[in-house]
């Protein structure tokens, strides 16, 4: 009987916790969705401008959010809590009329175009880097290096991101040379 008793409480006590309202917050622009706070590397991708987000938790300068089943963290200045957020299913939503600020991206591809634009887009979705690209649009091409090394030389920031065969080379984060690993 005990037992019974107990698992009915734990189970009123799982129903409560899941039937509290999830605080939610709109992004105010494309935002990274950072795996680590305290990494700027450690983005696991970008959430786009209009997006909903659960807030799971906050600090001084980051909200702990959930976005399309991924777990992060975003910086607090780019979300917007003071909206409101309707809830609405999928099949009452309207369609989006292509190229409107409502369309959502469903893939890496229409979220790189829908952030660049539509050539560099395009390019950086092939995986391809250029000299004069940011340091943002190398990692959107190739994601998160194995290893970074920092140096600062005079009033520049270098960065040598080292990938399994190739690297990138940054001056004041932008792309100035590649290579293979040596």
């Amino acid at each position: 009987m005990k037992n019974i008793l107990v698992s009915m409480l734990i189970l009123f006590a799982a129903v409560s916790a899941s039937a509290q309202d999830v605080q939610k917050a709109i992004t105010k622009e494309a935002v990274r969705l950072f795996a680590d706070k305290d990494d700027a590397m450690s983005v696991i991708m970008i959430v786009p401008k209009g997006s909903v987000v659960e807030i799971l938790g906050l600090d001084s300068l980051y909200f702990n959010v959930r976005f399309e089943g991924s777990e992060g963290f975003v910086k607090s200045d780019g979300l917007d809590l003071d909206s409101e957020i309707a809830v609405t299913s999928a099949e009452n939503l309207p369609a989006a009329v292509p190229g409107s600020q409502a369309e959502q991206p469903s893939d890496r591809y229409q979220m790189l175009v829908m952030k660049y634009g539509e050539d560099i887009g395009k390019r950086l979705y092939q995986n391809k880097v250029w000299k004069g690209i940011t340091a943002e649009m190398a990692t959107d091409s190739w994601g998160n290096p194995k290893q970074l090394n920092r140096m600062y030389v005079d009033q520049n920031t270098d960065e040598e991101w080292i990938y399994s065969k190739k690297y990138l080379y940054f001056r004041n984060g932008i792309l100035i040379n590649w290579g293979p690993v040596k």
